[in-house]
């Protein structure tokens, strides 16, 4: 009958670790709620965009931020250039960079102070940038497994170009190994690819123009390059140190029974270990309003370590109450109990990396 209670206890607190493990996933990224797919219009309203990224250095996960250099151009219709000499708009002030940060030390340069005419009839201008970014869609919930989408956000600037006036229309044109230059890599990182996209980023404002549809709406490209961490590294810095602790607490069981003083003294110590790994772990981290997913592995571990505590408390009672001469029953009793917890944390550990990888 005891026996049977202690498998009982094993499978609830299996059930136990299932539902933590279910309640601890990441629900999907939200989107921005400011753009808006972008609209199909004519060749005459449109500016096609390109960019070549050089550089891509001074990555800060905290700050969610890079720096980035390299050169982007814009080509476009004569009656876009009519446009720009009607309204007198500078050469520089066509685009901006939207998740530009810092600017005071930022560099945004044209090749030329006109713009080239081309054999087609076109125009092309060539700019060279040189900035620090913000990444605001930053997702770490896979951390320390996770993929950066690195992006620099390229939108139309002057008032006569939004979607309540003439509605220009930012085109991306990427080329097959056109965007990442030399210089991209970053330590611990591989490139996973490139990609560029464009669409209407709608402000909460109409910038004044309160009587114009559509004022606050501005059409954007954006270009990303992808990083994804180095999977052995990421585990040999952030994965195998808790390993070992936990592995710790697997094994403090298999010590006999009486000596308690031992016991005790392994969950505790191992609970503080893991509080400063985790500490160690979140120090290049921001703060963030989830999970990620070395924190469900933090998170298991205390539950395993506190569990611990509380088992090694319950044999410590059960065996110093105990008369002498039911010692060895007692001590059968524990030592079961015992391989249920391990068998359990086992379990819960498989389930913690299916089921919170996954999610990720």
């Amino acid at each position: 009958m005891k026996l049977k209670r202690s498998w009982l206890a094993g499978l609830i607190g299996l059930v136990v670790v299932a539902l933590f493990s279910l309640t601890t996933l990441g629900g999907p990224e939200a989107t921005n709620p400011q753009l808006k797919p972008a609209p199909t219009v004519p060749a005459a309203r449109q500016i096609e965009v390109g960019m070549h990224i050089k550089n891509i250095y001074n990555l800060s996960l905290k700050d969610k931020t890079f720096s980035a250099d390299g050169w982007f151009w814009l080509m476009w219709p004569e009656s876009i250039q009519q446009l720009i000499e009607a309204n007198q708009i500078p050469i520089t002030e066509l685009v901006e960079l939207v998740n530009q940060v810092e600017s005071y030390d930022a560099q945004l340069e044209p090749d030329s102070n006109e713009p080239q005419r081309l054999a087609g009839g076109r125009y092309l201008q060539l700019f060279r940038f040189s900035s620090k970014f913000y990444d605001d869609q930053q997702n770490l919930r896979p951390f320390p497994f996770e993929t950066l989408e690195l992006p620099i956000d390229l939108e139309v600037r002057p008032s006569q170009f939004s979607m309540g006036a003439q509605g220009i229309v930012l085109v991306p044109k990427l080329r097959p190994g056109e965007l990442q230059g030399d210089s991209v890599t970053l330590n611990g990182y591989s490139v996973q690819g490139v990609s560029s996209s464009s669409a209407i980023h709608s402000y909460t404002t109409s910038f004044g123009e309160d009587e114009v549809a559509d004022a606050g709406d501005y059409s954007m490209a954006t270009f990303e390059i992808s990083y994804r961490t180095n999977g052995w590294a990421a585990f040999y810095r952030f994965v195998l140190p808790l390993l070992a602790v936990m592995v710790i607490l697997l094994l403090a069981p298999n010590l006999e029974g009486n000596l308690n003083d031992l016991r005790l003294a392994i969950p505790s110590t191992a609970l503080l270990t893991l509080v400063f790994l985790q500490e160690s772990a979140h120090a290049h981290l921001p703060a963030l309003d989830y999970l990620t997913f070395l924190d469900k592995l933090y998170l298991f571990g205390y539950v395993v370590a506190t569990a611990e505590f509380w088992l090694f408390v319950w044999s410590t009672n059960l065996i110093s109450r105990a008369p002498e001469a039911e010692h060895v029953q007692v001590m059968q009793r524990i030592n079961r109990v015992d391989l249920i917890y391990q068998i359990t944390t086992i379990a819960g550990c498989i389930t913690i990396l299916l089921l919170g990888r996954g999610s990720t």
